[in-house]
């Protein structure tokens, strides 16, 4: 489940257009398919901007699913590592090219 306790404070300096959601849903669906139900729920808690622009970054960079919720669950600032590598090889390749190199 997703937890948005982090998002949507009321009252932020820059509020938000059902616009802007309706961008980050449909980032999310071109990249990653279906939007599981909890996570639109805890996207139109989201009333700050600034919040959006971030998950929108996340969602256009993020390999899969489990780093974009987790992104949700605990946002942060920075977005490093190989979980937001959009040009990344499948986690079966990487297992394949692993397996290769272990056997030589």
């Amino acid at each position: 489940m997703v937890d948005n306790k982090n998002f949507g404070e009321v009252g932020s300096l820059y509020p938000i257009s059902d616009e802007d959601r309706d961008d980050l849903i449909a980032l999310l669906k071109m990249r990653f398919g279906t939007v599981p139900s909890e996570l639109m729920t805890a996207i139109s808690a989201i009333h700050d901007l600034s919040q959006i622009d971030h998950l929108i970054l996340v969602a256009a960079n993020a390999s899969g699913w489990s780093e974009f919720i987790s992104e949700v669950r605990a946002p942060g600032f920075r977005l490093v590592g190989q979980e937001f590598d959009p040009l990344s090889k499948t986690r079966s390749e990487k297992l394949a090219r692993k397996d290769e190199s272990d056997g030589q």
